[in-house]
């Protein structure tokens, strides 16, 4: 009897535990969510009408930083309106895939602010071809919390696979 009473409360305390790490907010399952629904944003749908892309570019508006910089290995965009100027010049052929993978977060002792290291990996296909392909790039992000939500206020990328 007594080892069933000691099994009752391990498991009870498991739940409610389980259950105060789902209920009570982390900051870092936050950036993480903010992430995920960035690259549901950038994400470009088969054949997106005008008025979609248009939405979708609205969207993105939301996770970024009014002062947002934007560093690629060719290029640097500074403000928010930039990026979204640049982002509304891109055409997709197709469906195009972002994805964040291997994300790490770093929050600051202030818990506004975030460092984020990132793999991007985006996945589509070719125009001319048919062919599909992946492009995957390093990131480095900064997060800050601004009006209680996360937003980006620098990017900077890289190349991680060599290109023959």
């Amino acid at each position: 009897m007594r080892v069933r009473t000691i099994l009752i409360a391990v498991v009870s305390a498991a739940v409610a535990l389980a259950a105060a790490s789902w209920l009570w907010p982390n900051e870092e399952r936050v950036v993480r969510h903010r992430l995920d629904d960035l690259a549901a944003a950038l994400s470009v749908p088969a054949a997106e009408p005008d008025i979609a892309r248009v939405t979708r570019l609205a969207q993105l508006r939301q996770f970024l930083s009014p002062a947002v910089v934007v560093r690629t290995s060719t290029q640097e965009i500074a403000s928010r309106d930039a990026v979204l100027g640049a982002a509304s010049q891109l055409r997709a052929g197709g469906a195009v895939t972002v994805s964040f993978v291997d994300v790490q977060v770093t929050l600051h002792a202030d818990r506004l602010t975030a460092d984020v290291y990132l793999d991007v990996k985006i996945t589509g296909l070719d125009t001319r071809s048919g062919e599909p392909t992946v492009d995957a790039r390093e990131a480095r992000l900064m997060m800050a919390k601004e009006n209680d939500t996360w937003v980006v206020t620098s990017a900077e990328t890289q190349e991680t696979l060599q290109r023959p």
